[in-house]
Parts: C-alpha cells; structure tokens; sequence
C-alpha cells in the first residue's frame, strides 16, 4: 500500500506552479492503476516522488504506513522501483545492468536467466549490448532489472510511448503478467487512453493537483 497524505508538490523551478494540491489518495496493493493526464502536467513528476527521487514540499508519501522521507534511500529504491519513459543502461551488456541491479536486492544470488525468462527473453541475451537491441527489448531488460530487487511497488513512466502498437501490446499485458504473478503495486503513467484501459484496474486522472478516479 501507498499513501499521499495531502501532498503538496510544486513544479521545477516553478515555485508558483503545483503539480500536486493537497492530494490525498491511497494505491491499495497488488492493483494495477493507470494515470492519465495532459503532456506538462506532472504525471512523471507524480512518480518520481513516490520513490523519494523529487521530495514533495509538504505532507506525507507512506509505504507500508512508513514515511519515505525518513527510510533509507536504498530501502525505497530497493521497494518502489521505476521503469522510466526511455531506456537507460548503466553498462555494456545485458548481464552488466543485471548486474548493477543485483547489488540493492535483499537476495544474496539473483538468477539473471530467470529474470530475463520473466521477460520473456532467453539467456542468450546476457552477452549482447544492449545498444544492439530493440526498444521493445531494452524495455524488456529494464523491467527484468527492475524485478532485480525484488520490488512491492512498480511504477511505470510511459514506457509504450515510443513503441509501436503491436510491441507497446506485448509489453502492457507483460506488465499485466507480471503484476499478477509478483502480486505488486503497479502504478502506470500514460497519455493514451486506450493504453490505460486496456492495463488499469483502476484509472485516475492528474488534473488541478489531485488525483481523480474515472469511470
């Protein structure tokens, strides 16, 4: 479960300008949300606070009733994962950013082919670069990535919008795959509605500083 707890949070270097208003809303887990909202709102800003990584200027963000203002930045990390909008790598290869990952994981021994299986991709991935692969694949290896630490909460940036329609498919019912069999909190941003109806359990809109459920 996450909580904003009337939340304020102003835009970037923008001080007169909130993307959140005294906003409350709880994210009950293992639930798929999908956040709409038009380009400029805030929608990737909303997500990079509910990991920590943009401090809100007042209220509270709690995970698991715990304020993440006062857990240690791994511990949020490790616990509120983010795939964002484009993919970024932090080595060469596909085993180097699975790599990187393993180092915030609670487990001692991560299995690499048994991630990138979750993704639907073979162990022959480990040795490629992942500036050979496909956008559609290096999404696939970042969420493996993200699946590293062992997550309760995924929170997704946008990741179809630079995919095609038949690859963005594949990728959201991956997600929807995966939501069910980790039993995760998955909090998806996106400006295509279609996109939103066809992976959210539960669809809200970021308008005026709150977040509001749609029928």
């Amino acid at each position: 479960m996450l909580t904003l707890d009337s939340v304020w949070k102003s835009a970037p270097d923008q001080s007169q300008t909130s993307i959140l208003q005294d906003c409350t809303y709880t994210f009950e887990a293992e639930r798929i949300y999908a956040i709409l909202g038009t380009s400029g709102v805030g929608k990737t800003i909303l997500l990079r606070t509910l990991n920590n990584l943009a401090p809100i200027d007042q209220g509270r963000i709690l995970l698991r009733d715990r304020d993440i203002a006062v857990l240690h930045p791994v511990e949020v990390r490790r616990s509120v994962s983010i795939l964002f909008q484009t993919p970024a790598f932090v080595g060469t290869t596909v085993a180097e950013n699975l790599a990187f990952a393993r180092r915030f994981s609670r487990r001692i021994e991560v299995d690499f082919t048994a991630l990138l299986e979750r993704v639907h991709l073979d162990s022959s991935f480990l040795d490629r670069p992942v500036a050979n692969l496909s956008v559609g694949q290096q999404q696939r290896v970042c969420l493996a990535r993200t699946l590293a630490t062992q997550p309760e909460v995924l929170l997704l940036d946008e990741p179809t919008s630079a995919l095609d329609d038949n690859t963005a498919g594949h990728i959201l019912e991956l997600v929807r795959e995966i939501n069910d069999r980790e039993k995760l909190l998955t909090i998806f941003v996106t400006h295509r509605r279609s996109h939103a109806r066809k992976l959210g359990q539960v669809i809200l809109e970021l308008a005026d500083g709150k977040l509001k459920e749609l029928s």
